[in-house]
């Protein structure tokens, strides 16, 4: 089952985020009953924002959070996530940045249940709490209404 969601995602993400997300930069997934891990390498290094206007513009992916690490500012966590709402594969994208703000890889990991992606999400959210300052980040409660309001108008 999962890898039909690995096939899905691989079959439009390419076509949206060519410059991030390119089959032929894909490592070996690593693939588990629920989920599967995929690496990209960037040909081009981004700034780290302009990484996440890509995600945000193009993929219309939800901000779960960015923050820099506290025994290190200037490398910074990131972790978008695809909004339950819109039926869409259900993936998270995490990206870490270089001391000089730039990304050189990305990682999509992409689910086959709801139950474990949200749980996921949840589980690297409170990761980061304690070593990162938040830039920006959605509290535990605020992702579980996502989730919560995924069969509901608004």
């Amino acid at each position: 089952m999962i890898t039909k969601e690995v096939n899905k995602f691989m079959a439009l993400a390419p076509l949206m985020l060519p410059r991030l997300i390119d089959s032929k930069k894909c490592a070996e997934p690593d693939i588990t009953e629920d989920s599967a891990i995929l690496y990209f390498s960037l040909e081009e290094k981004f700034p780290i924002g302009c990484v996440m206007d890509m995600l945000d513009d193009d993929m219309d992916l939800l901000l779960l959070y960015h923050g820099t690490s506290k025994a290190a500012p200037n490398i910074h966590h990131c972790c978008f996530f695809a909004s339950p709402k819109l039926g869409q594969s259900m993936y998270k994208v995490n990206m870490v940045s270089q001391p000089n703000g730039f990304i050189d890889g990305i990682s999509v990991t992409i689910y086959d249940s709801i139950d474990v992606w949200e749980d996921e999400l949840e589980s690297d959210l409170l990761s980061h709490e304690a070593s990162f300052d938040f830039v920006e980040a959605m509290t535990a409660a605020k992702l579980l209404s996502v989730f919560c309001k995924m069969n509901y108008d608004g």
